[in-house]
């Protein structure tokens, strides 16, 4: 998000200026009707922060990973949608909605585009090539962690908008809406993270040489304890203990409990040694949720299918363990085995259909007259959509990552070239000796020593070192330090 973004700070500042004087569709006394129909401008809204938010800036953010030259236009492009969103947003003439949390966070995703765009173009800049900037190095990092804020933001905030465009969670329903909204979303961002271990992170956890299950374990027992203490009276004052209450917090506990244990076992854990505890604590958190009594039959069935899948999850996970152990499915391969996609899935699955059993989606769906299949298979279909689009940005940083390394592959023999990575003594060598002793060190070929990738791959000043020629023709380049050297290739005879 770079270049090209200028035009995006123009037009924050125009949106500013009209927000100023912004409608007031959006003040707690406005009468509100969810039965009002959405105007065009509402509409173009949805549209352009859809495709800003839900598509752009997610793919622009896997280019940026890998340096696609795409990276920029990309994110430029989500930029200029998303101020004009926002200004749609709020300059509307269509439906009066009561004061919602929606409204309010886009001014903290608003500022958080803004500096992350301001970022990105102070990185193009390259002012290290003018003066010594010692500021750069930081930017670099807040940038990136700016952008991963923005994924999570971005989830958060249509998730805010649904609610705002449904008409939930007032009127004493807040508590039990974002029970179900943080405890859903807590499922799919399991699966989610489940998904990234088994498609991406095997070399890391690899590298790090720990059990895939302690990142497990710690984050049960993390959100256990937060679950524990937030379920009772956290948003609204409670009057005693329901027996809603007293299942939400006994999850919490047995969270906490669960993942405590298995943290510890897995403390000194090495990277080939499992543990099956957190699959049991999504087994048995899955038969409570599915055996979980509400006050209508069709909330029931709701808690039932969620509760189904969580335990789904839990057993297919337990299978794949075992299977891994036991050497029937081989982690030292690229692509992970199919099986190992079902556990994800289920999760994914299990998340979506908790946050679709809040009371008032439950109930006005119930009043619509579609029953328990229609309805689990329309959130099942989403499902697939969410499990779709987190493994295309994941296949799609991998697939870049194989362009990358194709593109740098180093021609051979049959080009007319042998190139080999030496040593700093070879090289010496190789430049003071005579011919015909290289010809005995090297053959006919010369060498390249490859540079350390982790520089910064945007710079242009790439060559501040020195660049001489030998006595028998040989161009040499140093292109940052002593131990990254070039020797200039030469055609076989």
């Amino acid at each position: 998000m770079r270049q090209d973004t200028v035009l995006s700070l123009l037009l924050v500042a125009a949106a500013q200026s009209s927000l100023v004087r912004a409608h007031d569709h959006h003040g707690a006394n406005m009468n509100f009707d969810a039965g009002e129909p959405i105007g065009g401008v509402l509409k173009l809204h949805i549209f352009l922060m859809s495709i800003a938010f839900g598509v752009l800036f997610p793919i622009g953010f896997v280019l940026g990973l890998r340096k696609h030259r795409l990276h920029v236009p990309v994110q430029s492009a989500g930029g200029v949608l998303a101020i004009i969103g926002f200004v749609l947003g709020h300059a509307h003439g269509g439906r009066a909605f009561k004061e919602n949390a929606h409204s309010k966070f886009s001014w903290f995703m608003l500022w958080l585009l803004v500096a992350q765009l301001g970022a990105g173009i102070y990185l193009k800049l390259h002012t290290e090539k003018r003066f010594n900037d010692v500021v750069r190095p930081y930017i670099r990092i807040a940038h990136k962690y700016m952008a991963i804020t923005m994924i999570v933001t971005t989830y958060v905030q249509v998730l805010l908008g649904v609610v705002a465009w449904l008409g939930y969670c007032y009127d004493g329903y807040l508590g039990q809406c974002l029970a179900h909204l943080i405890m859903g979303s807590s499922f799919l961002a399991y699966g989610i993270w489940l998904l990234l271990l088994v498609r991406l992170a095997g070399p890391w956890l690899s590298k790090f040489g720990r059990s895939p299950e302690l990142y497990d374990s710690a984050m049960i027992m993390v959100w256990g304890l937060f679950n524990t203490f937030t379920e009772h009276g956290f948003i609204e004052k409670a009057h005693g203990w329901s027996h809603k209450d007293l299942q939400h917090t006994s999850m919490g506990v047995i969270w906490f409990c669960g993942g405590l244990l298995s943290t510890y076992m897995l403390r000194k854990a090495e990277y080939k040694e499992r543990s099956l505890f957190p699959s049991i604590i999504l087994i048995f958190t899955g038969a409570a949720m599915a055996a979980h009594e509400q006050d209508t039959e069709f909330s029931t069935k709701v808690h039932f299918v969620f509760g189904f899948s969580l335990v789904l999850a839990g057993l297919t996970r337990c299978i794949e363990i075992m299977l891994i152990t036991t050497g029937l499915i081989r982690t030292d391969t690229k692509e992970p085995n199919p099986f190992q996609y079902i556990p994800v899935f289920f999760l994914c699955h299990s998340g979506m259909a908790f946050m679709s059993a809040n009371k008032e989606s439950v109930t006005a769906v119930g009043n619509m007259g579609i029953d328990i299949g229609t309805f689990s298979l329309g959130y099942l279909s989403i499902s697939f959509l969410l499990f779709f689009y987190a493994y295309f940005l994941m296949q799609l940083f991998s697939e870049l990552g194989k362009h990358s390394d194709k593109d740098m592959a180093l021609p051979t023999a049959a080009d007319g070239m042998i190139y080999q990575t030496v040593g700093q003594q070879d090289i010496e060598m190789s430049v003071t000796s005579p011919p015909a002793l290289r010809n005995r060190v090297h053959g006919d070929s010369h060498v390249l020593f490859n540079a350390d990738d982790d520089h910064d791959t945007d710079s242009d000043d790439d060559n501040d070192g020195f660049e001489r020629q030998d006595a028998h023709g040989i161009v040499i380049r140093n292109s940052r330090s002593s131990d990254s050297i070039e020797l200039e290739p030469v055609h076989s005879n």
